[in-house]
């Protein structure tokens, strides 16, 4: 009877959560979120290490046409059922049951989508192996759809450091399941399952930490009053899907299965950056920046230091990346991807700098101006993708050069999220001047370095450390001369981390 009052008090607790102390729980949510960045780096660049080592490029290359498809269904399931749960001060019971059961039905419509479209997906991308993945890769929306209850009430009770060891021991099973599978010979299939078993052993994770069980009940009138905002969440979906997958689809559908390859590992390394980091941030932003709409001042501080620390964090990160891509290829990857290095060297330089701007997701979910975000990310998705249809016409290199261009045009869109509580350009440069300058800095000094550490050792592994270790002393050194208030705020929370940890 105990674990069971236990599990019913924590969901109650979720109708009403107090925001007493918000700081400090957020601080310590993000104290969380950067501790984990250094094991989910650590997982994902080991396990790619090994795989890419079992596997071929075209085995990614396959997988990442699947993902083509399976990411078309996804946007479908962006209607922002778990952000509502978040975003309301107050929720009930049947509004939980509501949105499980809602996200259940909308799951299992997308995987019969798919399981369709697989026996079609052949002729659309010329490669028969690409409609047999989607049929394994299809149930991951039942899946995934089963967490979106359980996962936004651990958010909303800001209950982050479960949220991060239920992500990194599904990372830890993916990662071990994908490299068991490719090395008893399974090639491309391995990929698949590992995603399977993954996303099953975090439905199961969420479901018995959280203790939800839904009930059988359904408010149609509840569901209907979402409508609207479930529309603007389904819409930036729809763009952030355009804006994701037309140069996979137009790389694999011009270039191949092995040129997708490349392009999709580069591309994946330097989206780890927004993926591991300013995301998992978004997650801790989102409900404590709900929870401080109606109080302006406290919003824009918190926006202020939120955006400081993500972009001290990430920033260097892209620009780290691009100084060091052809000893990290060779090292992780080994000879046969060289090819992706140049492409690595140009778009990691803007990923940093995209993944800082993402900051203003929150902004517009807590201040619920979606019709807003939409059609500012509809301009967006345009140029973006237009320069991505001109690129492609120079191969991979062209194609590269425009997801470099994009970031530009994520700095605008920054710029008008934080307009929305009164903040200003000089504000912008508040958050991203002195980490840009001191990346830039950090940039110059490793190209320095480079051929005295060359001269000295021939070992690839010591080179890399050499020149990253120099990489961070120039950054850290950069960062005390240009703005050290970027580092209280370091301090700052560790202070608050640590008093809560206390």
């Amino acid at each position: 009877m105990a674990a069971t009052h236990r599990r019913l008090s924590l969901v109650q607790r979720a109708f009403r959560p107090r925001a007493e102390d918000l700081g400090r729980s957020v601080a310590h949510g993000a104290a969380l979120t950067f501790l984990s960045i250094g094991i989910r780096t650590a997982i994902t660049f080991g396990s790619m290490a090994v795989l890419a080592r079992l596997l071929t490029p075209s085995d990614f290359g396959h997988v990442a046409m699947a993902t083509v498809v399976t990411e078309l269904a996804a946007l479908f399931s962006n209607f922002g059922f778990g952000a509502i749960l978040i975003q309301r001060a107050h929720i009930t019971r049947i509004q939980m049951d509501t949105m499980f059961w809602a996200a259940l039905g909308l799951g299992t419509v997308l995987t019969l989508a798919v399981q369709i479209v697989s026996l079609f997906a052949g002729q659309i991308f010329n490669d028969e192996t690409v409609g047999e993945l989607l049929q394994v890769m299809g149930f991951m929306f039942m899946l995934d759809e089963l967490t979106v209850v359980p996962r936004s009430l651990m958010n909303r009770m800001l209950m982050f450091r479960q949220d991060m060891v239920v992500q990194i021991g599904m990372m830890l099973f993916r990662a071990g399941t994908g490299i068991v599978l490719a090395w008893m010979g399974w090639g491309v299939w391995s990929l698949a399952g590992a995603s399977v078993a993954g996303g099953t052993a975090q439905m199961l994770a969420y479901t018995f930490a959280t203790g939800y069980r839904p009930r059988l009940r359904f408010s149609r009138s509840f569901l209907a009053s979402t409508w609207r905002t479930n529309g603007g969440y389904f819409g930036n979906g729809f763009l952030f899907y355009a804006n994701a997958n037309l140069d996979l689809l137009l790389i694999g559908r011009m270039l191949g299965a092995g040129s997708l390859g490349y392009y999709q590992n580069a591309r994946a390394l330097t989206d780890e950056i927004r993926a591991r980091i300013a995301i998992p941030l978004q997650q801790v932003l989102f409900p404590a920046f709900s929870a401080l709409q109606h109080d302006m001042d406290r919003f824009r501080d918190g926006i202020l230091r939120s955006g400081r620390l993500l972009s001290l964090a990430v920033v260097p990160i892209g620009f780290g990346i691009g100084a060091v891509a052809e000893e990290m290829v060779l090292l992780l990857y080994g000879d046969q991807w060289l090819d992706m290095v140049p492409i690595l060297k140009i778009i990691s330089v803007g990923a940093g700098l995209r993944a800082a701007t993402t900051i203003g997701i929150p902004i517009f979910n807590a201040t619920d101006r979606l019709g807003l975000s939409f059609k500012l990310y509809l301009a967006n998705t345009v140029i973006s993708l237009g320069a991505i249809v001109v690129g492609n016409f120079w191969g991979l290199t062209g194609v590269a050069y425009a997801v470099l261009f994009g970031t530009g045009v994520s700095l605008v869109f920054f710029r008008i999220s934080i307009g929305l509580v009164d903040m200003k350009t000089r504000d912008l440069g508040r958050i991203l001047g002195a980490p840009t300058l001191a990346s830039m800095l950090m940039f110059g000094a490793v190209v320095l370095l480079r051929d005295p550490v060359y001269a000295v050792s021939d070992a690839l592994a010591l080179r890399l450390g050499v020149l990253i270790g120099a990489g961070v002393l120039a950054y850290v050194a950069s960062i005390l001369l240009l703005a050290p208030a970027y580092l209280q705020d370091v301090r700052n929370l560790l202070k608050k981390f640590t008093r809560k940890a206390a």
